[in-house]
């Protein structure tokens, strides 16, 4: 079964679908292959058939066959079309967009080892292309996926918010993600204040769900793997820094949220404060829910080149809130309907 048939998944985007109701629009979505902008489509595809939308989707990847095969439930085909491209590469001038979700990154922390310079690339100039488009096309708005990584080390926080501003190791090729994604925060704010971009920024908790990739090699995407294979649940770390951890339905509420109320210029962090927990907690989780057990073994060379900073980063959503938006899935929630979707395809 594929997630875009599972019932559970349609009852979660019917759950969220309320506040597009009658809405319409054009979107490109970049990064469209992947678990943020996957879902995004779906999402607004869910919403021209159930909530009485009208969305047209430009969907952007360098892989024209991954898209093709991952949407290909869309029937009416003047809901969507494909841009097979590179995010490097500038943005066709002659389509006209309504929002832009700039999604397209390397989100993988072995891929930020083994190919920091295209990850920082990406970030910078696909970041550069998708706002020189929008210098051009002034009623558009974009929305840019940033990360909690680019707080950095900051002391003595127990809560992160927007305002906050740590200390990145740039000695260290790792920070080659979050060095890019500051900058591309940068960036959108210098379009906002010299060409009046309208643009918003969204930082990203650590996001997981059904249509995560199969090449993802964060500590909880493993661990789901896992999971869903009857395998124990490997800890290569004591796994004692905490995180929050927001599911992938809440995190697209959260993002359309930002997108459609934020203010210009602003970020706001996308978080659950019902879903808060250490590497080792969300590891004993996933364990009791698929029956299995958590075990300790050391990490490889290159994992560990792609480790981030292990200290705790939990992120304030109070800004988020002020938009009026909620979280919906507890850990445990999202994790047990990760699980269940996954074992079902």
């Amino acid at each position: 079964m594929k997630i875009s048939e599972n019932p559970i998944y349609l009852s979660e985007l019917s759950g969220i679908c309320d506040k597009l109701l009658g809405k319409n629009g054009v979107f490109l979505v970049t990064g469209a292959s992947g678990l943020i902008g996957s879902c995004v489509v779906d999402l607004l595809m869910y919403a021209n058939q159930h909530c009485k939308s009208n969305f047209k989707v430009y969907a952007l990847s360098r892989n024209l066959k991954k898209m093709e095969s991952r949407f290909s439930y869309i029937k009416n085909k003047d809901w969507i079309s494909y841009i097979a491209q590179d995010i490097c590469d500038p943005l066709a001038k002659r389509y006209h967009y309504d929002y832009i979700i700039h999604a397209a990154s390397n989100a993988d922390p072995k891929m930020y080892s083994l190919f920091p310079a295209e990850t920082l690339l990406t970030n910078i100039y696909g970041t550069k292309n998708v706002l020189d488009y929008c210098v051009s096309h002034k009623k558009t708005k974009v929305l840019l996926t940033s990360s909690f990584e680019v707080y950095g080390h900051i002391d003595n926080a127990d809560y992160y918010s927007e305002e906050n501003s740590g200390i990145t190791n740039i000695n260290q090729i790792r920070s080659s993600y979050p060095e890019s994604k500051r900058c591309a925060e940068l960036l959108l704010r210098c379009y906002y204040q010299e060409y009046g971009v309208n643009g918003v920024i969204a930082r990203l908790s650590s996001v997981y769900g059904p249509a995560m990739t199969v090449n993802d090699s964060k500590a909880h995407a493993q661990f789901i793997r896992n999971a869903i294979n009857n395998k124990n649940i490997v800890l290569k770390s004591a796994g004692t820094q905490k995180r929050t951890y927001t599911y992938i339905i809440d995190t697209i509420d959260a993002l359309l949220t930002v997108l459609f109320y934020g203010v210009p210029g602003e970020a706001y962090n996308i978080s659950n404060e019902n879903s808060i927990a250490t590497i080792a907690e969300v590891a004993q989780t996933i364990a009791e829910i698929s029956e299995t057990k958590v075990v300790f073994d050391s990490p490889e060379e290159i994992e560990k080149r792609g480790y981030s900073n292990p200290q705790d980063c939990v992120l304030s959503n109070d800004k988020l809130r002020q938009l009026g938006w909620r979280g919906q899935y507890t850990l445990k929630d999202g994790l047990e309907h990760t699980i269940k979707i996954l074992m079902e395809m």
